[in-house]
């Protein structure tokens, strides 16, 4: 799977905030995560409306994070900057028609979709910097969540 630009960008710059735990210039920010400065003064907007990130302006501003770390989810960071379009997409799908068949086949999708926004809302930032800085497998942790969150999804069903 690939992000879509600006989901890359964004993801960068929150994890880049959560790892220096300060306020950040964008021209840092910029430089230091290879994000173009002019988009990730657009994304930081979006990122700011969406309560995640605070810009401070003036000779020592720049932008650090709304909440701490473990408050922030990968999927709240998706939904920020990917919001409209999900939204457009929903409403397409949901206007189309189709036989018991597509319906099957709409009701997959969304299963599809719900456990992949589960996955990724159990994700914080700080658990991710905690698996890169602890030495752990990356994998091995985002496998272990992949579990912990399938065990929570059956006994919600």
């Amino acid at each position: 799977m690939q992000f879509k630009a600006s989901t890359d960008y964004g993801m960068r710059a929150i994890l880049y905030l959560a790892a220096q735990g300060t306020t950040c210039s964008s021209k840092d920010i910029a430089n230091d995560m290879s994000i173009p400065r002019d988009y990730l003064i657009q994304l930081a907007q979006l990122l700011r409306n969406a309560g995640l990130i605070e810009a401070r302006p003036g000779k020592h501003g720049g932008y650090r994070l709304a909440k701490d770390p473990s408050e922030i989810t990968v999927l709240q960071i998706m939904s920020a900057l990917d919001d409209d379009a999900k939204q457009s997409t929903r409403s397409k799908r949901s206007t189309r028609k189709g036989g018991a068949m597509v319906q099957g086949v709409k009701q997959t999708y969304q299963l599809i979709e719900e456990s992949f926004d589960a996955y990724l809302d159990s994700l914080t930032i700080d658990m991710l910097l905690a698996s890169v800085n602890d030495g752990e497998s990356g994998r091995a942790f985002l496998a272990e969540r992949l579990k912990e969150e399938g065990k929570r999804l059956a006994q919600t069903s």
